[in-house]
């Protein structure tokens, strides 16, 4: 068997651990480095060689816990087979490591599902396609946080309701903007974050030019890097004057500071993990925690997070570790359902990981158009239950009653994460500033309400703390 493609090299891997000579004493994990490449991994002691014992005593008196020679030969072999997604050494031991729990126990092994394709054997008989399931630890430059969730909002922190895209255009940021009045219009005091770092632009919408603060999200990432986050901390947020004639407030935590002249090397700079004495602080950690020390200044009621647009790592850590609930943005397009597969997929593909997600996922109908709107309606939501049919409900046989904890819905549940919330399509807010007035060319709250109403209305319903408050 000659070189094989990223893909293939882990189904050979998974195929390999099947083999049910190998001892089950120890099960085999599969480490996946930055380029691709795979070694097998044992929690046990390397075997022995010429029958002696580590420490030089008999080899009668060798440990507990040595792997059989005869299984490191098999996973050498399958290890041969799996070039150019091979190196050495092929299996990783505890002896390879001064601190085993290092690896052994690191955080992001996870239970990963392998479809090994169909195959001719060798007598001729086809094998159809099946699945595998293994565990992989996955060293990736970018992307490790899509593997990382955790249940903050219910740790005493108020509701946080995040505003995801796959792509920009859909008005993901205007809703944001119009939800965030509504909720002002009702009392509540909303604190926004721009994580939208790469392309920052909330503080335009929401604030004007004399009223950003002095240091944006960005400016703490490097003053947090030098140990003196908490010298720009009091100086991060700033009033919206879009709340200014209601009951409640919007504070917005933007991504630039005013004046900013040095954005850009500042970004460069962001993503990087921070040494600290308990070990490297990520930035999935630093923007947890940064969010966390806003919220306890400013006291909200409930938090609000433009998130990145696209499969990047803010978007992991704001879905993953952060939502109440995450909306998901989306029009009725090839691309956008393209672009939701692939990052159910990856989640499909890590039980677990999906099992914690799921079920604060929303999905938002975008631009909802003013004509054809039954006929638009079917299909979206067709489109959506069909990826989430194959990716994200439990698989159940035909036939068979579903179990009561089932994470399964109908077509037309309208319960269901696939079923839309609708942000309606309206002229009056393209390139609309919701700063200004009526009488300046800007929007009332009847436009608001007509295009926005029901949409907001879902939301607040969606999060029973903030409705009965």
């Amino acid at each position: 068997m000659t070189g094989c493609t990223f893909n293939q090299a882990l189904a050979r891997a998974a195929v390999a651990l099947r083999d049910e000579r190998l001892p089950a004493r120890w099960p085999v994990g599969i480490v996946r480095d930055i380029y691709g490449r795979l070694r097998f991994a044992v929690n046990a002691w390397r075997p022995l060689s010429q029958g002696e014992h580590p420490d030089g005593s008999p080899a009668d008196a060798r440990p507990e816990g040595v792997y059989p020679a005869d299984g490191l030969q098999r996973l050498t072999e399958a290890a041969a087979t799996l070039d150019p997604y091979a190196t050495v050494p092929a299996v990783l031991f505890r002896d390879d490591f001064s601190n085993p729990a290092s690896l052994f126990e690191h955080r992001d092994w996870h239970h990963t599902v392998v479809t090994v394709p169909a195959t001719t054997a060798a007598d001729g008989n086809e094998v159809p396609s099946r699945e595998i399931s293994i565990r992989l630890l996955d060293r990736q430059v970018v992307g490790q946080d899509w593997l990382r969730t955790a249940r903050y909002s219910e740790q005493g922190h108020p509701p946080r309701v995040v505003f995801y895209g796959l792509k920009g255009g859909v008005g993901r940021s205007t809703a944001l903007a119009m939800f965030a009045y509504r909720l002002a219009r009702d009392g509540k005091k909303v604190l926004l974050f721009d994580f939208d770092l790469e392309s920052p632009g909330l503080s335009g919408l929401l604030l004007p030019p004399e009223r950003v603060s002095a240091y944006g999200l960005v400016d703490w990432f490097v003053e947090d890097a030098a140990g003196q986050g908490d010298v720009v901390l009091r100086d991060m947020v700033s009033v919206s004057t879009l709340a200014e004639n209601t009951q409640g407030s919007i504070r917005v935590a933007a991504a630039m500071g005013q004046g900013e002249s040095a954005y850009m090397s500042k970004l460069a700079r962001v993503y990087v993990d921070v040494p600290s004495k308990n070990g490297p602080q990520s930035f999935a950690d630093r923007m947890l925690k940064i969010t966390g020390m806003l919220e306890e200044q400013e006291k909200p009621d409930i938090v609000l997070i433009d998130s990145r647009a696209g499969l990047h790592d803010v978007a992991a850590v704001a879905i993953g570790s952060m939502a109440s609930v995450a909306l998901l943005f989306a029009t009725d397009s090839p691309q956008n359902w393209q672009g939701y597969r692939q990052l159910f997929m990856h989640w499909q593909q890590r039980p677990e990981v999906l099992r914690q997600v799921r079920d604060r996922i929303v999905m938002v109908q975008a631009l909802f158009p003013e004509s054809h709107q039954v006929e638009r309606a079917s299909r979206f939501v067709q489109n959506a239950w069909d990826v989430f049919q194959e990716l994200v409900y439990d698989q159940l046989e035909p036939g068979v009653e579903a179990p009561v904890d089932a994470f399964t819905f109908d077509l037309h549940s309208e319960d269901a994460p696939h079923f839309p919330m609708r942000v309606r399509w309206n002229a009056r807010f393209q390139e609309f500033n919701p700063l200004l007035s009526r009488s300046a060319g800007g929007v009332d709250d009847t436009d608001i309400n007509l295009a926005f109403g029901p949409f907001v209305q879902e939301v607040i319903d969606a999060l029973p703390g903030l409705a009965n408050g």
